[in-house]
């Protein structure tokens, strides 16, 4: 009997997570193409550009809309089985609180998978795709326009700092191109290119101008090409025109280790490193947050319930996402950063179950 409620309610509540999860992810995508439809029909793309930039955007959008969906759904679910006296019928049968959270913990599982998925396979690709395909539809300039100053795109590659002035679309050709080399703190050498180009394995520089601080002085060099073996590759040359690129645990790792080229401050890819594997917990603290909704005085509808809980999970988002900011500005320790709200906003969902029990 009890594998039959247990079964009852994880379907129950995924079904309303899923709902919530598909208006959720529709109402983004509605606001988010009222935004860009001009700009995308005047690209010339029509409806297969529209609908080609929200399958892209797509991925993105549930990756936000997960655990709003998992805190909305299962207050919701619950809420309303509460006033059906269906949740009264499970706690007469022997079912607590605590085996409720128990019993919903396959849901959680597979809402986590989802978003571990998404967050580490899929956003990282679909992000460069959009990227190209925006870069690659965006009409040229008029020749009368005035030229617009934009600031240099700076990275950090193995080989030093290197900034580029424009690229291509598929980030495969380079303008303007400084790398900075230094030893020991100092700087040892500036080397300016005009241009390069990406042949699949390496940059082919043109009309090199190399500065060479040495010992008894600057030395000068002019080449009219040269090879630059490097770790910046052409995707990641597209995600530096991005404010914060998705990546994966192992791109954040191998930033933090120098085999992969970053833009950002250490700390930024440090915490980034960190919230990646506090990220499912999110799901978790939002079904805790929701579940006291289930208690539902006789004769009343619940709503002040779900007001608190709506208030919990709209304040743990918000809490995390400051902390996340002090993080990433080195202002926060890294590990900190990551656990501090999810540990914070646990503890007030479980002791808020545990009081609920009482009831």
């Amino acid at each position: 009997m009890n594998g039959r409620l247990a079964s009852y309610l994880r379907r129950r509540v995924g079904m309303q997570i899923l709902a919530l999860l598909a208006v959720l992810t529709a109402m983004m995508q509605v606001l988010e193409l009222l935004d860009v439809t001009t700009d995308i029909l005047e690209r010339g793309q029509g409806v297969s550009g529209l609908l080609y930039y929200a399958a892209l955007r797509t991925p993105a959008e549930l990756a936000l809309a997960l655990p709003l969906a998992v805190l909305l759904g299962t207050m919701t679910a619950l809420n309303a089985m509460s006033r059906g006296m269906e949740i009264t019928a499970m706690r007469i049968s022997g079912m607590s609180l605590m085996r409720l959270l128990r019993d919903l913990l396959p849901v959680l599982l597979a809402v986590a998978a989802v978003q571990v998925v998404l967050l580490q396979a899929v956003l990282p690709r679909v992000e460069i795709e959009l990227k190209q395909w925006w870069n690659a539809t965006t009409p040229p300039e008029p020749a009368t326009a005035p030229e617009k100053e934009t600031p240099p795109l700076w990275a950090h590659t193995r080989d030093g700092a290197v900034s580029i002035d424009t690229f291509s679309p598929d980030g495969r050709q380079l303008r303007d191109v400084r790398l900075y080399s230094q030893r020991a703190g100092q700087l040892t050498s500036r080397i300016r290119a005009a241009t390069a180009s990406w042949d699949g394995r390496a940059w082919q520089l043109e009309d090199v101008t190399e500065l060479r601080i040495e010992a008894s002085g600057v030395r000068v060099i002019h080449e009219k090409m040269r090879e630059w073996q490097s770790n910046l590759h052409p995707e990641e040359v597209l995600r530096l025109g991005l404010p914060r690129p998705y990546l994966s645990t192992m791109m954040l790792a191998d930033v933090i280790a120098g085999s992969r080229v970053g833009s950002q401050p250490l700390s930024y890819y440090q915490t980034a490193l960190y919230r990646s594997f506090a990220a499912p917990l999110g799901v978790f603290i939002m079904l805790l947050l929701a579940l006291p909704t289930a208690i539902t005085p006789a004769r009343a509808t619940g709503g002040g319930a779900m007001l608190l809980a709506l208030t919990l999970g709209l304040g743990f988002l918000l809490f995390d996402g400051i902390v996340a900011a002090l993080g990433s500005s080195g202002k926060f320790p890294p590990l900190a950063t990551a656990l501090t709200a999810p540990l914070l906003f646990a503890s007030i969902g479980l002791w808020r179950l545990r009081a609920c029990e009482s009831l």
